[in-house]
């Protein structure tokens, strides 16, 4: 089974490359490989994940994706350091804002809510058996563009969309193997909450600590 990891930066991979011995392919950049598996370096957000994710994903025939990395949570009976699964995804700040509300495209009818990418405004990946065997707390997410730091701001994005994390790149992973209908999952370790800028509470090295073990019982499982 040949199996790719995907990251937004290298900081996130760099434990996986160590710990798999991945090694930099030859002629594609930001790819590391090893035997069937692979890891794809795409960068951080939404446009730069599409982008390098479509194009590995029409080169490379892989049979499962995994999209790894950190998130901060807004729900905050999941623990610092704790690493989830990401069932849905949805847009967190693609929209308008009128004041001080903020209205998404989906209400405003732009985007319908329902079609073969999006359910009731959430994208979901593609199931596989594979799924079956990854016993993570399961969570909702948000993409967003920037990361709230503004208490304001988080208060109304939580009433709005009541997500349990924000990432920058998993709506656009799930969109792009959603379209090119392959099998995915997406795992993040929480690396802080969502709150007023503050890096003294961040965990962003024990994260991605945590994520790697967890991933490495998961590929036990799944081989």
């Amino acid at each position: 089974m040949k199996i790719t990891l995907v990251f937004a930066t290298k900081l996130e991979a760099v434990a996986f490359i160590n710990h798999f011995d991945l090694k930099p392919h030859q002629s594609y950049n930001n790819l590391y490989v090893n035997g069937d598996l692979h890891l794809l370096i795409t960068g951080i957000g939404m446009l730069q994940t599409a982008t390098h994710l479509m194009h590995y994903a029409l080169h490379f025939n892989s049979n499962f994706y995994f999209n790894l990395g950190i998130a901060g949570a807004f729900n905050r009976t999941i623990a610092l350091t704790e690493v989830v699964q990401v069932n849905s995804e949805t847009y967190g700040d693609f929209g308008v804002e009128n004041d001080e509300e903020f209205e998404d495209f989906f209400e405003m009818g732009f985007l319908e809510q329902s079609t073969d990418v999006f359910s009731y405004g959430l994208c979901r990946p593609i199931i596989d058996k594979i799924h079956e065997k990854i016993a993570l707390r399961k969570v909702s997410s948000i993409t967003v563009n920037k990361v709230h730091g503004n208490e304001k701001n988080i208060a109304i994005i939580q009433e709005k969309y009541k997500a349990d994390i924000e990432n920058m790149e998993g709506l656009a992973f799930y969109y792009v193997l959603n379209v090119m209908q392959k099998p995915s999952i997406e795992i993040r370790s929480i690396s802080n909450y969502v709150e007023k800028r503050n890096k003294n509470n961040w965990k962003i090295k024990e994260a991605i600590d945590t994520l790697l073990l967890a991933f490495l019982e998961i590929y036990t499982n799944i081989k």
